[in-house]
Order: structure tokens, then sequence, then C-alpha cells
């Protein structure tokens, strides 16, 4: 999305993003909105800080380079130990609090959530990577049929209940603060979310390793996220759907960054490793019918 600087005034300490690419106020009003009201309701994060006439978006000098900043409140923290316990308990927790206290969804939906791309782009891709000797063209073409195969449990999320939501609670956009608290950041994606779709999303990206589940802590997570108010229910092979469609969007996009001769190199090269990372995290049928069955004693106790 952008990098982070922080900004010292005094004991006043801020978190500027320096935005990718171009931020829309109606957008970043969304989210000030909704992160405010979380906040109020006791969830850690860092609040968005208004600039000059109440605009929570800055467009910097052409002569500066002309790019768009949002400005935090700066929260000093850890990232979280995946080894430690008690984290799938607090992470089920949190998720837990934010879907009971969600606002109704706003706006329309997003088909980087519940669309993917043309099954042919992956051959095509692939052909693409070999001819410029990309790094990953091999591991790409190896998983082509996968691609597919995931591409096809992808439905539409129009007929599940919808709340406005994160939408990227992975854990790199969770802290912990000297208090123990787990803070989320990073709130650029919030928009309209399937309970349950964000709730199977967050069991693989905090869960899996090495494509192998950690049974124990996903029955924590589910236990503590139905303890908190959680109303999300993973029923079958398509409450990943949400999950498929960011992997492979983001795969795409990426790709695209890669193979562009005109990006930047430092750019490319953060393109080439998040390719590779997330072809070795793609999720299989066995996986997502592992934990369906993980699943299945909460959404049968709904």
């Amino acid at each position: 999305m952008g990098q982070i600087w922080r900004l010292d005034l005094g004991v006043n300490r801020f978190a500027v993003k320096e935005l990718f690419w171009e931020a829309s106020e109606e957008s970043a009003r969304r989210e000030a909105e909704l992160t405010a009201h979380l906040e109020a309701a006791g969830i850690g994060l860092p609040a968005s800080v208004p600039g000059p006439g109440g605009c929570f978006v800055a467009r910097l000098p052409a002569d500066s380079g002309g790019g768009w900043l949002r400005l935090y409140r700066w929260i000093d923290g850890v990232p979280v130990d995946l080894t430690d316990p008690g984290v799938a308990t607090r992470v089920g927790g949190l998720l837990g609090r934010l879907h009971a206290c969600a606002l109704p969804p706003c706006g329309e939906a997003d088909p980087w959530y519940d669309t993917v791309p043309d099954p042919a782009t992956w051959d095509q891709l692939a052909d693409s990577a070999l001819a410029h000797r990309a790094p990953w063209a091999a591991s790409l073409a190896e998983r082509a049929g996968l691609l597919c195969e995931l591409s096809a449990v992808v439905t539409p999320q129009a007929d599940d209940p919808l709340i406005t939501s994160h939408r990227d609670l992975h854990p790199d956009n969770v802290l912990i603060d000297g208090s123990g608290e787990l803070m989320v950041l990073d709130w650029d994606d919030v928009g309209p979310a399937s309970p349950g779709r964000e709730l199977a999303y967050l069991l693989v990206a905090w869960h899996v390793h090495d494509g192998k589940p950690h049974a124990g802590a996903v029955r924590r997570t589910l236990a503590a996220y139905s303890a908190a108010g959680g109303p999300g229910q993973i029923r079958d092979e398509q409450s990943f759907s949400m999950l498929i469609a960011c992997m492979l969007n983001f795969l795409q996009s990426q790709d695209s960054v890669a193979l562009n001769p005109h990006a930047a190199a430092g750019h490319r090269q953060h393109a080439d490793d998040e390719i590779s990372d997330t072809l070795a995290r793609l999720p299989t049928p066995g996986l997502i019918a592992q934990l369906t069955d993980l699943a299945a004693p909460l959404t049968s106790c709904q």
C-alpha cells in the first residue's frame, strides 16, 4: 500500500503513510469513521488523524513527488509471536469483537474478494515468466492446475450477510503493544465482507504452516471467536472464497509488477518475493476440507 514514516513533533508521535497510488478522501473518511467506532468499543488501533479542514488525505506538491499521504497516531509494538499458544485465543476474540461491533456494509462490494482471474491467465503468465526467466516461473507453471482448481471454489458473497470489516487481518497487520494488547494496523482495505469468509481467511493466515493446520490453535480461535459474539460460520469450501480470491488476485497483480520492465527495480524485487511466498502458501482442497471439519462443531452450535 505504501511506506511508513514516523513523525516526531515534541512529545507527539505520528505515523505518516506515503501511498503508492492515488487515495480517495471518501474511502479514507469511511475508514476513519469505522476505526473511531471500533476504538470506542475497545479495539486497539492507530486512529486516523485529520489534517487542516478535516480532510484525511493530503496531496504532496508536484515538486515533492505529487504523492498522497495519510496521518495516523503512532503505536509502539512488536510483531505477534505465532508460537505463543495464547495468541490463538486472543486473535479469535479480537476478530469476534470486530465482527460483533461492526457497522453495516457501506458502498459497493469489491470484486477483489469474490472473483478470480480467468483460469487461462495462469498458463499465459507462466509462459511469460519463463520467457523473462523470472525466478518463480517454474513454481507458477507447476501450480497452474491447483490455481484453476481453487478458482472453481470461489463464489460471489452477495447472498451472505455482510458487515464492514478489515478484510486483511493477517499477522503482519497486528502488533502487540507494551500492555500486551493486540493492535490492528493497515485499515486501507476496509469494506463489505462476509464474517464467515473473513473467519476462514484468518484461520489460514494465522494457523497454517507448511501447508498443515495447527488443529489446537484453530479450535482455540474458533471458540474465542464464538465467545466474543462473532456471527461468522464456516459451512463448506465456499467459505474460503475470500481467501482464495485475495490470494489469486494478489498473485496476478504482483505478476504484472514483476514482469513490467518499467517498474522500479525495488518494486520488481518485492513482487518477485511476494509471488514466491504466495505460491508456497496456496491452500489445497485437502487443507480446506480439514479446516472445514475442524470448524464443524462451532457451526453446529450456532
